[in-house]
């Protein structure tokens, strides 16, 4: 028998004269069982049927698809999703929530750009809380700065009980003036950015961009002397020597990266916008400190 092997069955069907070309198509057929991409068309539907599986809904929490929200009762999130805001996340201290917040808006772009709707008493809320603890912070660093330059004045503050007076009105109402003006001030900002933003041919967004300028109160926070303290202690003093430069670059470009995210604007427009802003809320802040000059001057 040597010579002989062992002939391979062929299909009735097929001429002998076709072996050759039998060869060909049970090699291209091995080749589409290896293949994926060489499934038939026919079947494509039944692939992606299997395949293209959308993913489901779950709770945060328990991770049930059908939990309405276990974790914590929040009117606004009810399917346990938890906010992008740390402020308006329920079940976190106060101090931890304004932190965190204050620092996230002078740190991360992203935090501006997917800034989400929601209620703007609870934005003002933080922006007053902020701003109070970054006036106190301010005065607590330039105090000791003031005694140490006129050091008869200490003397002068105990002994005198007029001036002692005078001075614990002044703290009293300007320590929550000066907070409530630069609420104020960051919220006309914000409703600025959304009308540059009309200007450029955006939608009108009024409610996020008055959550835009509430919320940036955290950068006074972040950047006057209790924020750098506080950095200093959290992140190291690498991080706080980095903080008088975020003072001066991060209204542009927390301004830029809402208009590109919340707006939809490219950079060229939205460069626009937020110049015509700035400009506008220095015009509406002159005017509104000259017209306290002069109600200050007749009334005196």
């Amino acid at each position: 028998m040597r010579g002989h092997g062992i002939a391979r069955p062929r299909s009735l069907s097929t001429p002998p004269s076709e072996s050759g070309a039998e060869h060909e198509s049970v090699e291209t057929e091995r080749a589409a069982v290896v293949t994926p991409r060489a499934v038939p068309a026919a079947n494509d539907e039944l692939t992606a049927e299997l395949y293209d599986v959308p993913a489901a809904i779950v709770c945060a929490s328990c991770g049930s698809p059908e939990c309405p929200g276990c974790a914590v009762e929040e009117p606004t999130h009810a399917s346990g999703v938890v906010a992008i805001v740390p402020w308006e996340r329920p079940g976190l201290g106060l101090v931890r929530r304004v932190w965190t917040t204050a620092r996230l808006s002078t740190t991360t772009d992203s935090f501006f750009a997917a800034l989400p709707d929601g209620d703007a008493q609870a934005a003002l809320r933080f922006a007053v809380i902020a701003e109070l603890a970054a006036v106190m912070g301010l005065l607590m660093v330039a105090a000791p700065i003031v005694l140490v330059l006129v050091p008869w004045l200490a003397a002068a503050i105990i002994k005198d009980a007029a001036l002692r007076d005078m001075l614990l009105r002044a703290l009293g109402w300007g320590i929550p003036g000066v907070a409530l003006g630069m609420v104020v001030l960051h919220a006309v900002y914000g409703v600025c950015l959304d009308l540059g933003a009309r200007r450029v041919g955006a939608r009108a967004k009024k409610s996020r961009g008055l959550r835009f300028g509430l919320y940036a109160c955290g950068w006074d926070l972040v950047t006057l002397p209790l924020g750098w303290l506080l950095v200093a202690l959290t992140e190291g003093p690498r991080a706080a020597l980095k903080i008088p430069a975020l003072g001066l670059t991060i209204p542009s470009r927390a301004a830029r990266a809402y208009l590109r995210g919340v707006h939809q604007l490219e950079e060229a427009r939205a460069r626009r916008a937020a110049q015509f802003a700035g400009l506008l809320t220095a015009l509406i802040a002159l005017v509104g400190l000259s017209a306290a000059a002069l109600v200050a001057i007749f009334s005196a």
